[in-house]
């Protein structure tokens, strides 16, 4: 019987929970919120290693051709995105595993934080590593600058402060939070002991066929390979629902055809890698050592 599971979110936790999926046989539909996938492997590294974002494209586009993976780049899966969690259960997904990153933003709930100048970290890193539409987004930074954390976020950020904005000065701030676990699920589907089964809290059971993994999950302790690692015992958590459960059956094709009908703005692993080729074009034209596009109107006018 043909399986069909549904991954959201294209960073490394997620392209390679669809991989694992796919070698073993299923159906993956893999959505991404960004035209481009690699999600903070894409955004999140400092902009100036390009050996290393090289690198990891390289893995992801051998990754993504894979013919048992269909791309839904530029489709959000959410409560006010194109399709929803529920959407993708009635469409018939077997299961569903939400590998998405850092979407929101944490404060701390002091004074001030409304004020002019001050900025959210994710936002500074998405705005230098020229994600839409932060890309595109003004950030006024005086000549001192205070940062609030001292983990490698923060390196990255005084690197660009000093070699590239030039400011005079740059002070870190730290302060420790520890945070606590309410509860301990017993796993249906433990990979190593970990749970990856998304839970209702309330009442403290599992959400048939729906999972987390990545940053979804918890939040990253390390980059691309602690990603990777979680993304792919993820996928061996849903393989072990998909063994277990009494399945209806399913047809991919006449699903993701339903799927190219409700998202005619995605773009597919055609597209993205016309992109690619494209900006590679580009960069080399005006001897860059990299160029992107600042927005998604750009790519999506590019691929028409």
């Amino acid at each position: 019987m043909n399986k069909v599971v549904a991954v959201i979110g294209a960073g490394p936790a997620g392209i390679f929970a669809a991989q694992a999926l796919a070698e073993a046989g299923v159906h993956v539909a893999l959505f991404n919120r960004d035209i481009k996938p690699g999600g903070l492997a894409e955004y999140g590294i400092f902009f100036d290693k390009y050996k290393m974002k090289n690198g990891l494209r390289k893995q992801f586009q051998r990754v993504l051709a894979h013919p048992n993976i269909t791309y839904f780049g530029n489709v959000t899966v959410g409560e006010e995105g194109e399709l929803t969690l529920a959407d993708l259960q009635e469409l018939g997904f077997h299961a569903l595993l939400v590998t998405v990153g850092a979407q929101g933003t944490k404060w701390l709930g002091t004074t001030g934080e409304n004020l002019q100048g001050v900025y959210h970290a994710k936002d500074l890193v998405y705005h230098y590593n020229k994600l839409p539409p932060f890309a595109e987004q003004v950030f006024g930074i005086g000549r001192k600058v205070a940062i609030i954390g001292a983990g490698n976020v923060m390196i990255d950020i005084a690197n660009w402060l000093i070699r590239y904005l030039h400011v005079d000065e740059v002070i870190a701030i730290v302060r420790r939070d520890p945070s606590a676990v309410k509860f301990d699920p017993t796993p249906t589907f433990p990979q190593n002991g970990i749970s990856y089964e998304a839970y209702n809290l309330p009442i403290e059971e599992p959400i048939e066929g729906v999972f987390l993994a990545g940053w979804a999950r918890e939040a990253s302790t390390g980059l691309v390979g602690a990603a990777r690692k979680d993304g792919m015992q993820g996928a061996q958590a849903v393989l072990s629902y998909l063994d277990s459960a009494e399945l209806p059956s399913a047809d991919p094709e006449q699903l993701f055809a339903i799927l190219k009908e409700s998202c005619p703005n995605h773009v597919c692993k055609d597209g993205w890698q016309r992109l690619v080729e494209i900006e590679t074009a580009r960069a080399a034209a005006d001897a860059l050592p990299e160029f992107k596009f600042p927005s998604n109107d750009a790519m999506l006018l590019e691929l028409q």
